[in-house]
């Protein structure tokens, strides 16, 4: 089975770096763990369960955080920030996902409390 951008996928290590490890991901080549989501006595060849998203670079990244959504799901997320891109939203990761305005089918707004 193929290696999906925005679902959990488990990979083998095939590379450790100061900052992090590469996972095999087969079609997409090696992708990174961060130093920080990598578990303790992890080691080359073992593998880890991981969620799979694009960076502001979009360069495929694997995460070991749990967000709120995935690819074909639908959940009520809060909006953080629009801008001249779009609305960003909070999905449970350390980067909010962005909904540019041209896939938005209504308008995003982020409401203050008073």
């Amino acid at each position: 089975m193929a290696v999906r951008i925005g679902t959990y996928n488990t990979l083998a290590i095939s590379k450790r770096t100061d900052f992090g490890v590469y996972l095999d991901a087969d079609n997409l080549g090696e992708i990174l763990l961060p130093k920080r989501y990598v578990p303790k006595n992890c080691d080359i060849g073992d593998s880890i369960t991981v969620f799979l998203y694009l960076d502001s670079d979009d360069i495929p990244i694997a995460t070991t955080e749990k967000p709120l959504v995935t690819l074909n799901e639908s959940a009520l997320l809060k909006v953080k920030d629009v801008n001249h891109y779009g609305a960003f939203l909070d999905w449970g990761l350390s980067k909010d996902l962005l909904v540019p305005f041209s896939e938005q089918q209504t308008s995003f707004l982020k409401i203050t409390p008073r």
